[in-house]
């Protein structure tokens, strides 16, 4: 029996779906695959940036040799 039960191309489908189907920042897709408004703080762009900056900063510190583009 194989470890994984999708292929990696199976397993991408639901993240292409949703990067392809939503239009803006904010946006998310909920059961049966409808895209739906989130929430005022989902859809501030000062909250996106800084959580892009902490996920830069957490990820160059925890993995070695890994650089993150701004």
């Amino acid at each position: 029996m194989a470890p994984f039960k999708k292929t990696q191309f199976e397993g991408a489908v639901p993240s292409v779906y949703a990067v392809t189907m939503t239009d803006r920042s904010g946006q998310y897709i909920c059961p049966p695959a409808t895209v739906e408004e989130g929430s005022d703080l989902s859809q501030k762009d000062q909250l996106a940036n800084n959580l892009m900056d902490l996920t830069r900063k957490v990820i160059s510190e925890t993995v070695p040799g890994v650089e993150v583009a701004v």
